[in-house]
C-alpha cells in the first residue's frame, strides 16, 4: 500500500496485521477525541495532533513513521491524507475481498453445483 506515495508494507488478510491496526486505530481516536488542544498555540496543537498521528503509524506498521513516511515533518496536512490513505487502502482491501467472495459463492452455490452434476 501507498501512504504519502511511500510503499508500506500489509496484509489487510492477515489476522495479526489487522489485530495491529484495529488496536492503533481505536487507541488513536481516543487520544484524539482527549487531545486538550484549546488555549493552547495552533503549532503546539499541530504538533500533539501530529505525535497521535505517528503513534497510530507506528504501532501499525512497526516503523518510525515520523522519520520513515512524515519526512521528520509535523504537517498536519501530511497527517490527514496518510491516514486518509491508509483508510482508503483499507475500503480497497475490503471491496477486492467482497468481489472475490462474491464469485466464489456464486460458482460453488449448492444450486449450480447440483446442476453441474446432472
Amino acid at each position: 500500500m501507498k501512504i504519502l506515495n511511500k510503499e508500506i508494507e500489509f496484509d489487510f488478510n492477515d489476522a495479526d496485521d489487522m489485530e495491529k491496526l484495529e488496536n492503533a486505530v481505536d487507541d488513536t481516536e481516543k487520544k484524539l477525541n482527549n487531545l486538550q488542544i484549546t488555549n493552547k498555540k495552533v503549532s503546539e496543537a499541530i504538533r500533539e495532533t501530529c505525535k497521535c498521528i505517528f503513534d497510530c503509524f507506528d504501532k501499525i506498521f512497526e516503523i518510525d513513521s515520523k522519520k520513515d513516511i512524515f519526512n521528520n515533518k509535523y504537517n498536519l496536512n501530511m497527517c490527514l491524507e496518510a491516514f486518509e490513505n491508509l483508510a482508503q487502502a483499507k475500503i480497497e482491501q475490503e471491496n477486492i475481498f467482497e468481489e472475490r467472495t462474491e464469485k466464489i459463492i456464486t460458482k460453488y452455490s449448492p444450486n449450480r453445483v447440483t446442476e453441474r452434476s446432472k
